[in-house]
Parts: C-alpha cells; sequence; structure tokens
C-alpha cells in the first residue's frame, strides 16, 4: 500500500448559520462570563479563543463546526475572539474537538506504476489534490493493487485515520471486496466511474460516454470507412461494454472484429493491433476505447510501414496529454477528467459536512484531429 500526503494539514473554515435567538450553550456559558486569565502557551488554542469570547470550549467547536444550536450574538462573540487571537483550527486541534482527521484518502485499484503509465490518474491525483488543499483539507493517496494492498487500505479506513474516500478502479471490474467495505462503513465514499453493474448505494462521479462515442461512430460513417474494428481492455466490463455500443449505433453497422486488451496501456494497444494486422481482416479503421490503446496500435501500423490514416484510421478515447503527443494527434473523445476529480472532492467534502453525496454525470465530446 503506498502512502503519502499531500496538502496542508488545516482544517476546513467555518461558514456562519442562522439559529434560535436562544440556546442551551448560552444558558450553560453563564459561567464563563468573566474571561479566565490566559496562561502561556506556544501557539493559540481553543482554549484562548474560549477564554477571550468567554464561552466554554465545547461552544467554540460548534461556531467552528457550523453547528446551528449557537445563538447569532454567540456564534458573533466566538468569531470576533477568533479573529483577535489567530486562531487557525490545525488538524490537531479539529481531530480532538470535531472528531476528524482534515484527511480524506484517494485509493486506486492500481499499482502506484499507473500514475506514470496513465496521464489520467495523474491528472486526478493533481486536481484532487489541488481541491483539497483549497478546503484545507490533506490528500492521502493510496493504492490497492491486490488482495494484500486492498486488505492493508481495509484496516487503515477501519481505524479511522481519514474522514472520507474516492476511489478510483483501473477498470470496470465486476466485483471488488474493497467496494464492500466502503459501502459497510458510516463514511463518505464517493466512486469514480461506475466499476460496478449491481446496484449500490455509493455516489457516483463518471461521464456520459455514450453522446461522445456515438458521434464518433457517426465520424467514422461519414469518413467512408467500410470495415471498422475495436479495440477493448476489459471488454467484458460495463465502460468498454457502453463505449463500444454507442460507437457501433453511431457508425450504423457492426464491427469487423472486436480485439480484446489485457489493459489500457500502450503496449497491449501495440499488441492488439498487431493481432488484428496477422488476422488479415482488410480493415480501413480502428476504434480503441482509450487513447493508450490508440497511439500503441498507431506504433504497430507504422513498424508494419502503414500509414495513418491513409492506410488505417485510428481514434482513441479520454483525450489525454498522449492524444496531442501522438503522430498523428489523435481523433478522440474528450472526458473531462479534471472536473471529474473536482466533482470527486466537492461530493465528498459535502458528505463530510452532513449532506449526502450524490452522482454526478458529466458531458463527452468528440474531438476530430489528423488520426481519423
Amino acid at each position: 500500500m503506498a502512502q503519502n500526503r499531500l496538502g496542508p494539514n488545516l482544517g476546513p473554515a467555518s461558514r456562519h448559520a442562522t439559529a434560535p435567538h436562544t440556546d442551551r450553550s448560552d444558558m450553560a456559558d453563564q459561567e464563563y462570563s468573566r474571561p479566565r486569565p490566559r496562561r502561556r502557551r506556544e501557539g493559540i488554542t481553543i482554549q484562548d479563543v474560549a477564554d477571550v469570547a468567554g464561552v466554554s470550549i465545547g461552544t467554540v467547536s460548534r461556531v467552528l463546526n457550523d453547528r446551528n444550536w449557537v445563538s447569532p450574538a454567540t456564534r458573533e462573540k466566538v468569531m470576533d475572539a477568533v479573529r483577535k487571537t489567530g486562531f487557525t483550527a490545525n488538524a490537531r486541534a479539529r481531530a480532538l474537538v470535531m472528531q476528524r482527521t482534515s484527511s480524506v484518502a484517494l485509493v486506486l485499484g492500481a499499482a502506484p506504476t499507473a500514475l506514470f503509465e496513465d496521464p489520467n490518474y495523474a491528472l486526478i491525483l493533481q486536481e484532487a489534490s489541488r481541491e483539497l488543499a483549497a478546503a484545507n483539507y490533506s490528500l492521502v493517496f493510496l493504492t490497492a493493487a491486490d488482495a494484500a494492498e486492498r486488505d492493508r487500505v481495509a484496516a487503515f479506513i477501519r481505524a479511522g485515520h481519514v474522514d472520507g474516500v474516492m476511489f478510483v478502479s483501473p477498470a470496470e471490474s465486476g466485483h471488488d471486496p474493497l467496494l464492500d467495505l466502503l459501502e459497510s462503513r458510516a463514511l463518505p465514499v464517493v466512486v469514480c466511474g461506475n466499476p460496478f453493474a449491481e446496484a449500490r448505494r455509493l455516489a457516483l462521479v463518471r461521464t456520459d460516454d455514450a453522446p461522445g462515442c456515438e458521434a464518433l461512430g457517426r465520424h467514422f460513417r461519414d469518413q467512408g470507412y467500410r470495415r471498422t474494428a475495436a479495440i477493448a481492455a476489459y471488454p467484458d466490463t460495463l465502460g468498454p461494454q457502453q463505449r463500444i455500443e454507442a460507437f457501433t449505433r453511431g457508425l450504423g453497422r457492426d464491427l469487423a472484429h472486436l480485439q480484446p486488451a489485457s489493459q489500457y496501456s500502450q503496449a497491449d494497444g501495440y499488441a492488439a493491433m498487431a493481432a488484428l494486422l496477422d488476422g488479415d481482416l482488410g480493415i480501413d479503421s480502428v476504434f480503441a476505447t482509450s487513447d493508450l490503446l490508440a497511439a500503441g496500435a498507431i506504433d504497430a501500423l507504422r513498424a508494419r510501414g502503414l500509414e495513418v490514416p491513409g492506410d488505417i484510421a485510428v481514434a482513441g478515447f479520454d483525450d489525454s496529454a498522449v492524444a496531442t503527443r501522438s503522430a498523428p494527434a489523435l481523433t478522440t473523445v474528450h472526458q473531462p477528467v479534471a472536473a471529474v476529480a473536482q466533482a470527486m472532492v466537492r461530493e465528498v467534502l459535502q458528505a463530510i459536512d452532513g449532506t449526502e453525496a450524490t452522482t454526478r454525470v458529466l458531458p463527452t465530446e468528440l474531438i476530430i484531429r489528423e488520426s481519423a
């Protein structure tokens, strides 16, 4: 299990909220009407804020945690003390007072090397870290590529080291025992993509692949391609199936062949394209279900002395950095990976604050370049 902490280790900022004019905390704080003498400390603490405001530590924590049972007058008194003291609710204080860690786990169901092989994972990590830092949360990065790593991740989550979890699956792999744990815990969880066919209570942030893939199929049809093959990693799982079905609808005819690939990698795209060429299927175009697969397919075609798109056109899916680095640049379906990561963070933080996370679906679109 790889683990890194990214971002400042501070708690989220408080928000003002309306409340009834009188409340239990005001009565409980009558005994604190006179500020106590302040003790010397190395840093400003929640006790310092309570002393200056003349209230209890409990009331300060309720104000900082945006609870509604504090009167406007008391709330303003506490916030004035916060401003006067320069108090910052650091992670340790929040953990003690509000039972929070100010950390969120990003769990990648793949080996750490996937960050270097697939630019989408690196972008998700970068954007999620940035969004969490803006909310004064730390990101804890964990990998769960095999059973042993999943067990360590499960133990880490059970121990209460994070306030929420964002789960990124490398593929729509059907059933993952880690998902059972995440669903069973009273912990905010948001899942990237749709890695399960069965109904689950977990909130998703995913893209709607169908419109972009249908548009790509229509583009292939309009370009006059007659025999089209597809290359798909994990072809028996939900995501690739949906992409291929939508592409085929736009194409208006059946595929000449569906070539499976082991993983979303450039090497697997090369091997799949080589198998298609060895099969002598007479294809004139290929749709690969990721840009990495498409880039590998182009490498294989060039190794055989074939031109893209002159001999065989190639298109991908993702619109990742690979798409523009490829030669020729890839025609592809754009999915907004950065926006997905940002939405995941917003949903998990919303759930941590007590509002149920909801499923978010973001659009895809066709990007036409030179390869098809």
